[in-house]
């Protein structure tokens, strides 16, 4: 039978400290979403200046092949077919490329979808029944902006999503555009949050391990302090009190029986005034010693007050408690002490009581049983075990 304390006093301070983690789980959880809420929405901007970036860059090499042609190196058709090669070229990322349609809505430069070059976009209209061309006009002769609409991957005929920002470059009359289609553009954004957000909670879950830990041993050093007696390291009364309900509940289930054995010192008073209170404090001491070395490791060993002890326990019969007391009685009369020159021993004597799970009586009237027999050791010349 397993030791039960570990179930009892340090439950409270556990189920405050699991309260405390779930707390800073949800804090973290929380700081998570909107941190991958704030972060999507920061790259999603930022993709969108880049695309818009982009088209600037395309703009400016379009001016660069108009200079030349305005310096006359270079003819109009010149200059725009090669503007409209380097364009056709500059693709960038994964599936980035740029586009290019006259003023009369015929596709220029497709780079991804060559077999649309030539064709008259004007009454082209996508999924959505919304006409393409048209909505790029309008933005880009307000000076750019952002269409959406539905338009094909590369090598699929389904039409996705996708956003497009448009200029206008009003000196060859050409609509420049460039875009992003918005599923890959989340799936992008998912991962790289993702990635951030993952080494920013396995950093957190790191801590938060690290801290449960180091506040659980001290928990559980405290919470030894609190019920342990200083000078002896037995259970305090204090704890007799917090593991009854738990023993009680155990008792129920086994068919041991639960038993108090009260322990008190015989003459204890004349060995303080004799020998003094140190050589008092190591016979307290030893007698603890004594009934740890005895105790199962199912059983509570603990100072009640004074040179009062009290040994809880299960056994199988009332003769084991028996048994267990005299072990301790024993031992305990062949302890030898020195003080100053002379040797000196001590007996105990002891009361049984055990406790009796179908009826109504409360352990705390098994305890005062025990005690009562206590009472009768003593009275009976003392050295011996009442039952």
């Amino acid at each position: 039978m397993h030791n039960l304390s570990s179930k009892s006093y340090r439950l409270p301070l556990q189920n405050k400290l699991v309260g405390l983690s779930v707390m800073i789980i949800i804090g973290i959880v929380a700081f998570v979403l909107f941190f991958y809420h704030s972060f999507s929405t920061s790259l999603e901007e930022e993709k969108k200046a880049q695309s818009k970036n982009f088209i600037e860059s395309a703009l400016g090499i379009v001016q660069h092949f108009h200079q030349l042609e305005l310096s006359e190196k270079l003819s109009r058709a010149d200059a725009q077919q090669m503007a409209m090669q380097t364009l056709d070229s500059a693709t960038y990322g994964d599936d980035g490329y740029f586009w290019i349609n006259d003023s009369e809505g015929k596709i220029l430069v497709q780079p991804y979808m060559p077999n649309l070059v030539g064709l008259n976009m004007t009454n082209w209209a996508d999924s959505t029944g919304k006409y393409i061309f048209q909505e790029f006009d309008r933005e880009a002769r307000k000076g750019g902006g952002w269409v959406s609409y539905t338009w094909p991957k590369l090598n699929t005929s389904k039409e996705y999503p996708k956003i497009s920002y448009v200029a206008h470059y009003a000196p060859w009359d050409w609509l420049i555009g460039t875009g992003l289609y918005l599923d890959d553009m989340k799936s992008n954004i998912f991962w790289a949050v993702l990635r951030t957000s993952g080494v920013l909670l396995f950093g957190f879950l790191i801590f938060i391990f690290t801290t449960v830990v180091i506040i659980n041993y001290f928990v559980h050093q405290l919470s030894e302090l609190s019920v342990r007696d200083a000078l002896t390291s037995l259970y305090t009364k204090r704890f007799l009190k917090e593991i009854i309900p738990t023993l009680l509940n155990h008792d129920k289930v086994t068919g041991h029986h639960l038993a108090a054995i009260f322990i008190d010192l015989d003459h204890f008073k004349s060995v303080n005034d004799i020998h003094g209170h140190d050589n008092g404090d190591n016979v307290l001491q030893h007698i603890a010693n004594v009934m740890n070395k005895n105790a199962k490791q199912s059983d509570y060993c603990m100072r009640y007050g004074g040179e009062e002890f009290v040994l809880i326990g299960f056994f199988d019969t009332e003769m084991s408690a028996v048994n267990m007391a005299e072990m301790i009685r024993h031992q305990v009369s062949e302890l030898r002490f020195m003080s100053d020159d002379s040797e000196f021993g001590v007996t105990l004597s002891a009361g049984i009581a055990l406790h009796n799970s179908h009826s109504n009586d409360s352990f705390e009237h098994t305890l005062k049983r025990a005690d009562m027999k206590l009472y009768e050791a003593k009275t009976a010349g003392r050295n011996r075990v009442a039952v």
